[in-house]
C-alpha cells in the first residue's frame, strides 16, 4: 500500500480576533471516525474568571501518535496549542503548534517522529483553576505577560480535568478592553462633571470656562456654583498625576464642592476638604487649587490660594497676580490646616483669567514653554474687547504656540468678567 505523506504547513503566530476574544476550538470539527481531537466541555463560568480567556478547549491522549495529531492541528490554522492528558483526563502537558512543525520539519524529523506518542512532544506547563479571577491570574503571570513570547498555559476545573488552553496575549487583550471600558466609563464620569466648555451671563458678571485634558481623562477640575445672597463659589484646581486614577480624584472633588452651600466660612469648608484628602490619598494624590467666593452685588471677593496662584487680575490697564502661591500648602498635603484667605473688590469692568499649569508649561517644537507673558500679552490686546475675544485670542494662540507638539498636560481657564 503507497503510503499518504500529509504536508505540514507552518503558520505564522499572528493573533486574530478569534483567538484573543474567543474558543477557536469551536470552529474544528472533532466528530470524524479519525479524529485524534477532543474537545472539553466548556463549563458555564459567571464573572472574570480566566476560563472565559480560554484559546483553546482541544486536548489529545498522551499515547496519540505525533503523525495524528500534527495532520489534526494542520487542518486548523488558527489553533497554536493544545492540552495533553493521561488516561483519567488530568492534563500532563501541552503541544504547540510552531514547536511540533519545527520538529517534524528537521531533517528526517518526520520519519523519527511520527509513530512517537505525543508526549515525547510535549511540554510541560503551569496549570490554573479555570475558575480563579483573571486579574488575579495576570499579576501571578506579570513578568510571562511582559514578554514579547507567547506564553500558553493548561486550565483545569475543579475536579482536576483539562478544560483548556489560555496564553498572555490573552491577558494582555483582555486588560487592554478592560483598559479601554474603563477610561470610557471615567471620561462620561468626569464629562458630566468638568464641561469642555461652559458660560454664565448674569447682569452683574460674565464667566466664560475651558477645559481640554491631555489624555483621555485628566486631573484638572473647575466648578462654578451660585450661592444663596447673590454669591458665585469659583474653583480652578488641579489634581497631580493625570489618567483615570486623576480623573477619579476631580470626581470625589467634584461631589464634594457641590456640597458647599456658603452656610459656613470657605476656610472652615476646606479645612475639611484638607483633612478628607489627606486621610484618604496619603499623599499620593494632592490638589492646588484656587478657591472664590464671589458677591456679585458689591463685587467683593474672598480668596483662598491652594498652592495654585495662577490669576492674572486687571484693572483698567494694570495687570497683577490675585493669590499668593505660598499662602498655603495644596489640599492633601498636610493633616491639619486652616487656610488663610484674603479679600479683594473687582472694580467696574475689571477682569480675572484663573487657568492651570498646563496653559503656561505647554512647550513648542524648540522646547520653549507658552510662558505666562503671553498671557499678560493677550490680556492687554483684548482689555477692551468682549471676554470672549480674550478666550478665541487665547484658543488659537495656544493651538498655533505649540504647533505639533503634543498637548503636555490638561489644560483648563475661567475668564471673569466684571461689567
Amino acid at each position: 500500500m503507497k503510503e499518504t505523506v500529509v504536508r505540514f504547513e507552518p503558520v505564522e503566530m499572528e493573533l486574530t480576533d478569534i483567538e484573543v476574544h474567543g474558543d477557536v476550538s469551536a470552529a474544528v470539527d472533532v466528530s470524524g471516525p479519525d479524529s485524534v481531537l477532543n474537545r472539553a466541555v466548556r463549563p458555564i463560568r459567571q464573572g472574570e474568571v480566566v476560563g472565559r480567556l480560554a484559546h483553546s478547549r482541544l486536548f489529545v491522549r498522551q499515547d496519540q501518535d505525533i503523525d495524528a495529531v500534527a495532520s489534526a492541528i494542520n487542518k486548523a490554522p488558527a489553533l497554536y496549542a493544545i492540552g495533553v492528558v493521561d488516561e483519567s483526563g488530568t492534563p500532563v502537558g501541552i503541544v504547540l503548534r510552531r514547536e511540533l512543525f519545527e520538529v517534524l520539519g528537521r531533517p528526517y524529523g518526520r520519519e523519527l517522529f511520527k509513530k512517537k506518542p505525543v508526549s515525547t512532544v510535549m511540554k510541560a506547563s503551569p496549570v490554573f483553576r479555570d475558575d480563579l479571577n483573571i486579574l488575579s491570574v495576570a499579576e501571578t503571570l506579570k513578568e510571562e505577560v511582559r514578554g514579547i513570547d507567547d506564553t500558553y498555559y493548561l486550565l483545569v476545573d475543579a475536579t482536576g480535568a483539562f478544560s483548556g488552553v489560555f496564553s498572555t496575549k490573552n491577558i494582555l487583550v483582555y486588560l487592554s478592553d478592560t483598559t479601554a471600558r474603563d477610561i470610557a466609563l471615567a471620561r462620561r464620569l468626569q464629562s458630566a462633571i468638568v464641561h469642555e466648555s461652559y458660560s454664565l451671563n448674569d447682569p452683574r458678571c460674565s464667566l466664560l470656562c475651558f477645559s481640554k485634558m491631555a489624555k483621555e481623562v485628566g486631573g484638572d477640575f473647575y466648578l462654578v456654583k451660585r450661592l444663596p445672597s447673590d454669591r458665585l463659589l469659583l474653583c480652578m484646581c488641579d489634581v497631580s498625576g493625570k489618567g483615570i486614577a486623576a480623573s477619579l480624584v476631580t470626581a470625589v472633588l467634584g461631589g464634594i464642592f457641590d456640597t458647599y452651600t456658603g452656610t459656613k466660612r470657605l476656610d472652615s469648608f476646606l479645612e475639611g476638604v484638607n483633612r478628607y484628602m489627606f486621610e484618604t490619598f496619603r499623599l499620593e494624590y494632592f490638589v492646588t487649587g484656587i478657591f472664590v467666593e464671589l458677591d456679585l452685588a458689591t463685587g467683593s471677593a474672598i480668596v483662598c490660594d491652594m498652592g495654585h496662584s495662577y490669576v492674572l487680575a486687571m484693572e483698567g490697564t494694570t495687570l497683577f497676580h490675585l493669590g499668593r502661591k505660598g499662602a498655603n500648602p495644596p489640599l492633601g498635603v498636610v493633616p491639619d490646616l486652616l487656610p488663610r484667605l484674603s479679600g479683594y473688590r473687582f472694580p467696574a469692568g475689571g477682569r480675572a483669567l484663573l487657568f492651570t499649569d498646563g496653559v503656561v508649561e505647554q512647550t513648542n517644537r524648540e522646547g520653549q514653554e507658552y510662558s505666562e507673558r503671553r498671557l499678560w500679552q493677550l490680556m492687554k490686546s483684548t482689555a477692551s474687547r468682549p471676554p470672549t475675544a480674550l478666550r478665541d485670542a487665547l484658543s488659537a494662540d495656544f493651538e498655533a504656540f505649540r504647533g505639533q507638539e503634543p498637548q503636555g498636560d490638561d489644560v483648563t481657564f475661567m475668564i471673569l468678567q466684571m461689567p
